[in-house]
């Protein structure tokens, strides 16, 4: 039990360590196959780094983003010829559908907001998700309640919250 209580606090102190060596136990792993069925380098990679990410490491944010541009690069560079056909095949309806998309994002938030007669500030908040929560919805918390997380204590509400009247 020691070896591990040593072997994880040497990963915490050198993150760099716990990425290579879910990479290696992620290839390793991945060429393996149990009646035709196996997981991959891909895979296997990643079951090793949720595995090894237990143990709660916590990686620099420079060093995590190096690593994911690294991740972003292979998997360009894997299936770049493949994305310019497919763009240059498909890849027309596939903009006006993304151009839709944004389109009623913004302008549903801001028709809800007209109707209901509010100003653009409440089309703001409900394209954010502010008042996704039924919760908030009948209840204002009071300012002390907002603070305490997490949480030790049942949350109290004040007043029913009012929406102002257009």
């Amino acid at each position: 039990m020691a070896i591990f209580t040593w072997f994880a606090a040497t990963l915490k102190q050198y993150p760099e360590i716990a990425i290579f060596l879910t990479l290696a136990l992620g290839y390793y792993f991945g060429k393996f196959t149990f009646k035709g069925l196996g997981l991959g380098s891909v895979t296997a990679t990643l079951l090793a780094g949720v595995l090894i990410g237990q143990i709660g490491i916590t990686i620099s944010q420079p060093l995590k983003a190096t690593v994911f541009l690294l991740f972003l690069f292979a998997v360009g560079y894997g299936v770049g010829p493949q994305f310019v056909r497919g763009v240059a095949k498909d890849g027309v309806p596939q903009a006006l559908f993304a151009v839709v998309q944004c389109l009623l994002c913004l302008g549903v938030p801001v028709m809800i907001v007209k109707v209901a007669g509010y100003d653009l500030g409440y089309a703001a908040g409900f394209y954010s998700g502010r008042r996704r929560s039924p919760q908030r919805w009948a209840f204002r918390p009071t300012p002390s309640t907002d603070l305490d997380w997490p949480r030790t204590k049942p949350r109290t509400c004040s007043t029913p919250c009012r929406l102002p009247t257009p």
